[in-house]
């Protein structure tokens, strides 16, 4: 299966406004610079060596998901059904605006994987998102 850098480009902006990361903080994850992940967010072409230097510093990312658009974004709950690392509990932006923008990437995300051909989880992402409105 070809790798597609702006589908990964498209899953990792996805992935980072979920957890409201900001530039700063992929930094200081990461330890890359600003550069590199600029590459990665836009999907310059860039080693695979690298891409896998960063992604590797996401415990909870599913590198299959990101990478291949297949299973789920996040890795399956710990044995003691303990949430992965960096996974936050919190929001720090307006709910109703950040929930919009998360929707708005859903049917951006979802249409790309369409048009690829791929089976996407965005149904159960999208039902996780109302699921979250619906309690908070």
């Amino acid at each position: 299966m070809a790798i597609d850098l702006q589908q990964i480009s498209k899953r990792f902006r996805f992935y980072t406004n979920l957890q409201e990361l900001e530039m700063q903080d992929l930094k200081s994850i990461t330890g890359s610079d600003e550069e590199t992940l600029d590459c990665l967010l836009n999907g310059c072409n860039m080693p695979m060596d690298e891409l896998v230097a960063i992604i590797k510093h996401f415990h909870d990312l599913n590198p299959q998901w990101l990478i291949y658009g297949e299973g789920s974004m996040f890795k399956p709950m710990d044995e003691n059904g303990n949430c992965q690392e960096g996974q936050k509990g919190h929001l720090k932006k307006d709910k109703a605006a950040y929930l919009k923008q998360m929707q708005n990437m859903l049917i951006e995300l979802d249409a790309a994987e369409v048009a690829k051909g791929h089976k996407p989880d965005v149904e159960a992402l999208k039902a996780k998102l109302d699921e979250y409105k619906a309690t908070h």
